[in-house]
């Protein structure tokens, strides 16, 4: 069992000189010193500890791979690439301090940082890591995700279903958690509970289907309470069909296009009420059992709203 930090691999990708100077794809935005930067977490141990379907430590190189060849938008900024943390065997408790580490690292160097995996176990470290960088700041977090994630650690330690608990146990008073996109049958009835006797916000798949801004209130009402906003992206909140290659595909699921809705609000909401969103991770994409790579594919478009948006 190790952690190891492994520098950015070299992007390549499609390249098209014939159309001119303005045929530009993200893997030829990729540069050091840049205000964003990716970071991945390479790491299965969280999701094996949660019984579920390992594959998350292959997703960081998967959601690179699914970046490259997106087309860049006009104007877009030039973006760095801080490498992973790699996680072997069980040492998960490192990789989380490790990667922790990295990101409040990074925060000072970067105005956002842009976290790629591993399994939601990742939400923990990010946010040590957002804390330690700001460690006086009110911080509000919206996680979109078809589970609460907020099971209490077993005698084997945290995994990929208890990091909002972890993170609850640091400082219970100042935890601000909004979940948008559980499935009541997703979630037991001790979590539904436990979500209401901490005071976590809660919005429904079913909502958001009935009505794709159901949740803008409540992610309205999170930004504008906090100094900081933690953007935590499950991929299997999104309908199987949309994201089969997770540890635990939704039969239900949210549409695609109000998730993108979101991202666009909580950037729209934070630059208008001065609120600050320097950190996002993009967790579970398990590229084993993708089908023709559109996980990733589809979690890179909404890390490529992030980078560059």
């Amino acid at each position: 069992m190790s952690v190891t930090r492994t520098p950015a691999p070299d992007w390549s990708g499609r390249m098209d000189p014939e159309d001119g100077p303005d045929a530009i794809r993200l893997h030829q935005l990729v540069a050091p010193g840049a205000r964003r930067a990716v970071i991945g977490f390479a790491c299965d141990a969280g999701v094996t500890r949660n019984k579920g379907r390992i594959g998350a430590k292959q997703g960081p190189a998967a959601l690179r791979q699914a970046l490259a060849n997106l087309a860049a938008p006009a104007d877009a900024e030039l973006f760095s690439d801080l490498g992973d943390v790699t996680v072997d065997g069980d040492a998960l408790e490192a990789g989380q301090e490790t990667l922790a580490n990295a990101i409040a690292d990074a925060l000072s160097d970067h105005e956002r940082v842009v976290v790629l995996g591993g399994g939601h176990e990742t939400a923990f470290a990010s946010f040590r890591g957002l804390r330690k960088a700001h460690p006086r700041a009110r911080i509000g977090i919206l996680n979109l995700d078809a589970h609460l994630d907020l099971r209490l650690p077993s005698e084997a330690g945290g995994s990929s279903g208890t990091p909002f608990a972890q993170i609850r146990d640091l400082d219970p008073e100042a935890f601000d958690y909004l979940c948008v996109g559980y499935a009541e049958e997703s979630n037991t009835q001790a979590l539904l509970k436990r979500a209401q006797e901490w005071g976590v916000k809660l919005v429904r798949d079913h909502e958001l289907i009935a009505d794709p801004l159901a949740a803008n209130p409540a992610i309205t009402d999170l930004i504008a309470r906090n100094d900081l906003v933690y953007l935590t992206i499950d991929i299997d909140v999104l309908s199987h069909f949309q994201a089969p290659g997770v540890s635990a595909p939704a039969a239900r699921g949210v549409p695609f296009s109000t998730i993108e809705r979101i991202v666009s609000l909580v950037l729209k909401t934070a630059a208008d009420l001065n609120t600050s969103l320097p950190l996002a991770d993009l967790v579970e994409v398990s590229p084993a059992h993708d089908r023709d790579g559109v996980t990733a594919k589809t979690a890179a478009v909404l890390a490529r709203r992030l980078l560059l948006g």
